[in-house]
Formats: C-alpha cells, structure tokens, sequence
C-alpha cells in the first residue's frame, strides 16, 4: 500500500510542475457513473498534442441503491446466491492518475482517436449480513470492512471538439486490481473507479462519457 501511494505522489507532483506553464487545461465530469450514484471530477492537461495528462476522483454514495444499467449491459447481474453474503451498503472514493497517448501530431487536430494508462487507487466500503451455506435466517451475520484495492487501468476511445470550449471523449476502460480485491464479500462486486464485475472474471469493465471545458 504504501509503495502504492508512493507512486501516486509522485505522478501527481511530476502532473503538477508541468502543468504550469501549459494553455490547454480541461475540468470534467462522466455522466455514465451518475446512475451508479458515484459523483466525479477530473481535470486535464494537453502537455503534448499526443499526451494529456489526467487526474480524475469519485465517491460512491451506494452502489447497492443505483440503478447501474452500464454496469448491468457490460456484466450481466446474478440474482444467485453471492457466496452468502447480502450486501445493504456499498460506498467508496477512488483516486486515478494516469495520462491518455492521443493519435494526432498537431493541437489543430480536436477530433482523434487516443489510448490511455491509469494507476487507480480505491477505497472500498461493504456492510450487509452473511448467512452460511445450508444455514437458517437466524444465523444471520453482520458483517462490514473497508478495503483499500489498488490497480491498473487501460482504456481506449475517441475525443472531439462540439462546441468552443468544450469537448467529449468516449471510452472503454477495462481495470486489473490488486490481489487484495479478492477480500471484498462474495464475488458480486463494485470496485469505485474500476467498474463492476459479477461471476468469476477477473478484470472490471466500464464504458466512459467525459464532457469536458476548457479553463
């Protein structure tokens, strides 16, 4: 955790002292994690045309509450048994850094297609009951942690320019977390920053909408 957070300072402070002579800077939001009760923010920097830096946060009120249809359309929800366990509340933040590789050589170019790396840091928050195998309602559990999951996240999309200062990008991202995540209840889990995941699979998938300004 610790080396972690390390890094995390680290391209933060490199993100910040090149920021500071740079023109084309971008405050945003993505709309598609509004139904899943996480709120957002990020902000941007066109240090090259080919790169653009990118520091986003969140915090998730309670995905247990929201109404995900991306999530549900990319990984289907089981109403199966989840390993026992019935989760009531799932909030969290997440910390993201990383930077999009744009495939343009000029700034005149605003509509391109890029790819992109993020080191994702997530703080994850789950109580509810769990109820053993075969067991009576009476058996039942309570049952609450907070997790810290690092991981790695990969995306790919397009940006374009629709109106002056402004401009959206649409992406893929797919997120490979730390080991640790297998500590999370059950296997039906949302990680804030990376997605949700149902079944066995390993990797966490979610769909991007960033509108962006320019400051």
């Amino acid at each position: 955790m610790r080396k972690t957070i390390s890094i995390t300072l680290c391209l933060l402070a490199a993100f910040w002292t090149n920021g500071q002579t740079l023109k084309n800077q971008f405050i945003g939001i993505n709309i598609l994690q509004l139904p899943a009760l996480t709120i957002n923010a990020n902000y941007s920097i066109e240090s090259k045309p080919f790169l653009t830096p990118t520091i986003d946060i969140g915090y998730a009120f309670n995905y247990q509450k929201s109404f995900d249809f991306i999530g549900n359309l990319l990984t289907p929800h089981c109403d199966c048994g989840n390993d026992g366990y019935d989760i009531e509340k799932l909030t969290g933040a997440y910390l993201k850094v990383g930077t999009f590789l744009n495939l343009r050589k000029s700034f005149e170019k605003q509509n391109f297609f890029h790819v992109g790396l993020f080191l994702n840091n997530s703080v994850v928050h789950e109580s509810g009951d769990y109820r053993p195998e075969g067991e009576s309602e009476s058996s039942l559990q309570p049952v609450s942690h907070t997790i810290y999951v690092p991981g790695l996240s990969f995306s790919g999309g397009f940006e374009f320019s629709f109106f002056k200062k402004m401009k959206s990008n649409i992406d893929f991202q797919i997120s490979l977390p730390g080991k640790n995540y297998e500590d999370l209840y059950g296997y039906r889990n949302y990680i804030p920053g990376m997605g949700y995941r149902d079944y066995e699979k390993y990797w966490f998938p979610m769909l991007l909408w960033n509108i962006k300004y320019k400051l």
